[in-house]
């Protein structure tokens, strides 16, 4: 048996060898149709050439002369070698245009190849055969289908793929369910039926793994197949709908300024849509920004939520605005298959804004009111006088009082002094105050000429002084008394107290005059000011 196989691999190679030379259509090593199985299952794979490089099928050409060889090249190796078709019970054989494998073992990974050829003609192709392995869960690294449905959309089924071919139609597999490493038994909307598996109302809570292991007998043997798939739940076709844009909106305005950086994110909502092609682009001034002459950037990212409905973003950058580009149009698109969308940026060039100019007039305001504020505090008294002289009205005439002040004073030659040249200097020129002087207005040669006594005068007169050196209450204030006592009730003035020279008994004048004015006016005279 051995010399056999050893005859026979040297006929192969010399086939290979004597037709090396010979045109051969190589279509090189298919990785698109890379082919996984489990360890220790049954295994058929095609032949690729009839399915997707010839336009014949293998029974024309077989009719036509042609000739099917199989071969491989082993895992880590570049040699090829025929495929051993002598194993015990047939473990590898070939039926018309399909390799089996009843089982598969790990060191059946490989590259095999199909060649159909006869004297004049050639055309191979090569394929990768993966053997992986399992665990109790299923787990593996098996690239897996993705079967979706749709949430909440009624009865939907999923089957058992790839096991056509495997049993004849006669023959009645067991099949079992899995989600996960859950055998599926009494789920609340999932229902085990045969080569099928109903799912009443698909819910996000049914994502997951889902197995079907197929045991079936052949020739006495009994094999099993074990395929895995995911069941992705999506959106709803019911609540499918064209692209809906979340920014820019009507109510946002992006204002900048030249020279800073503009961003205007188009943010869109897509639902889920099957083989639909999800859109999103800018336009600014109708065209691409990449046509344009702007230095702008557009960086675009996705959110992907559980259903497969997603949120495209594209962030439009500008690092250095201009006043130009303030003013143009900048548009973001969306498109789905349910329609096309778009929506213009409100983009402004912001106001000057003359924070300076406010800053230095509010400090200024604020100066200028302190500085007032000082001028008032110690030129009050010549203000109040300058209003009096210029805008106010004469309260002589109102009052029928003919002097401001009445000033009383000793009789003694320092305090006449301090009086007739002083006092009467600055209060009546320099402050404009009309003085009712006894020794000079009432005496012969003084302005007033009035017979009246000094008691007609202290009324005419709308406040009084008392002056003196020796603070004691004497002299010329002696009638005061009288005067009072013949006009309570018509007083309406101010005392004012001058003193000169040092007071030795301070408290007690005071006290004498505060009594005076207590007993004799019975109440118009306003206040006592001592000095």
């Amino acid at each position: 048996m051995g010399l056999l196989w050893c005859v026979m691999s040297l006929y192969f190679y010399g086939i290979l060898q004597s037709h090396a030379s010979e045109r051969c259509d190589d279509w090189g090593l298919d990785t698109m149709r890379q082919i996984q199985v489990y360890e220790d299952e049954p295994a058929r794979i095609k032949c690729p050439l009839f399915e997707h490089f010839l336009k014949y099928n293998y029974s024309t050409a077989h009719s036509a002369g042609l000739t099917l060889i199989w071969y491989w090249t082993r895992q880590d190796r570049d040699l090829e070698e025929p495929i051993n078709f002598r194993l015990p019970e047939n473990r590898i054989s070939k039926e018309k245009d399909v390799l089996w494998f009843r089982p598969t073992l790990l060191n059946d990974t490989g590259n095999y190849t199909c060649m159909l050829r006869n004297t004049t003609y050639c055309s191979k192709v090569a394929f990768p055969l993966e053997v992986v392995q399992k665990d109790n869960c299923f787990n593996s690294p098996m690239k897996l289908p993705v079967h979706k449905l749709y949430l909440e959309y009624g009865v939907q089924k999923i089957s058992c793929p790839n096991i056509d071919g495997f049993f004849p139609s006669n023959i009645k597999p067991n099949i079992t369910w899995y989600m996960g490493c859950r055998k599926i038994h009494n789920f609340n909307n999932v229902l085990p039926e045969g080569m099928n598996l109903s799912f009443i109302i698909a819910m996000v809570s049914n994502n997951g793994d889902y197995t079907c292991v197929v045991t079936y007998p052949e020739n006495g043997r009994t094999f099993t197949l074990t395929r895995t798939q995911t069941v992705k739940v999506v959106g709803s076709p019911n609540d499918a709908m064209p692209p809906h844009i979340y920014s820019p909106d009507d109510h946002v305005v992006y204002e900048k300024e030249p020279g800073e950086e503009l961003l205007i994110p188009c943010k869109v909502y897509f639902s889920y849509l099957k083989d639909s092609r999800n859109e999103i682009w800018w336009t600014i001034d109708g065209k691409k920004p990449e046509d344009t002459t702007i230095d702008v950037s557009v960086n675009e990212s996705v959110i992907l939520k559980v259903t497969e409905d997603e949120t495209r973003t594209q962030l439009l950058s500008i690092k250095k605005v201009t006043a130009e580009d303030l003013k143009r149009n900048y548009v973001c698109h969306a498109r789905n298959a349910k329609g096309e969308v778009d929506r213009a940026a409100n983009v402004k060039q912001k106001a000057p804004r003359y924070t300076v100019e406010l800053a230095c007039g509010f400090g200024a305001t604020v100066l200028l009111v302190v500085i007032l504020i000082v001028i008032y505090h110690v030129y009050w008294l010549e203000m109040v006088l300058f209003y009096r002289a210029h805008f106010g009205t004469d309260e002589t005439i109102l009052d029928g009082k003919e002097y401001d002040i009445y000033v009383s004073y000793a009789r003694n030659a320092e305090e006449e002094e301090f009086v007739l040249l002083t006092l009467r200097g600055v209060l009546e020129n320099e402050f404009g105050y009309k003085l009712c002087i006894f020794d000079r207005d009432s005496l012969p040669g003084g302005r007033d000429k009035r017979p009246e006594g000094p008691e007609s005068r202290f009324i005419a007169s709308n406040g009084l002084r008392r002056a003196h050196s020796s603070w004691a209450l004497e002299g010329s204030f002696e009638y005061l008394p009288h005067c009072f006592e013949g006009n309570k009730g018509q007083l309406s003035w101010k005392v004012i107290y001058v003193g000169m020279g040092i007071s030795t008994n301070f408290g007690k004048d005071v006290f004498s005059y505060k009594n005076l004015f207590k007993g004799q006016a019975a109440g118009k005279h306003k206040e006592l000011l001592c000095h």
